[in-house]
């Protein structure tokens, strides 16, 4: 049973529909994960700090607490910082496969070239990179490196 034209675009736009609101639950998602991420890690570490400040009276006590404590600090810090950025790969991807449906949707008709316009896209549509102000600061301003 075949689709005549009227019906396989329906389909399609109906398909590209989903597909952009998929990307955008994703990219979400994404967002969410890293400040989710962030905020465990600062917590547990924050803690940890608390911790061994309360044990500097006793230096052994202090020294086993800490024996424990930092390295699995660092392991957690670790896996944090590759997750981070893996999420921020995987939002970069969202956000492309976001820029190609609003590229489509630009040439649906002459009203949604201007309502669609790269210019008033983000990035990676628009066709300038924002400037960063802070410059080679940026990695210590943000939750993972991109």
């Amino acid at each position: 049973m075949a689709m005549d034209d009227k019906e396989q675009q329906t389909a399609f736009m109906s398909a590209l529909v989903t597909e952009h609101f998929v990307l955008q639950t994703a990219a979400s998602a994404t967002v969410n994960e890293a400040g989710a991420r962030t905020s465990l890690y600062v917590l547990t570490l924050s803690s940890s700090l608390v911790a061994m400040g309360f044990l500097s009276r006793s230096t052994d006590t202090l020294l086993t607490f800490a024996a424990a404590v930092l390295p699995a600090l660092f392991v957690l810090g670790l896996f944090t910082i590759v997750r981070l950025v893996d999420a921020g790969v995987e939002n970069l991807q969202c956000l492309r496969g976001i820029a190609r449906i609003r590229g489509y949707y630009r040439t649906l008709t002459p009203d949604a070239a201007v309502l669609f316009s790269a210019e008033n896209g983000r990035w990676p549509e628009a066709p300038t990179v924002p400037s960063l102000w802070s410059g080679s600061l940026v990695a210590f301003l943000t939750t993972a490196p991109a």
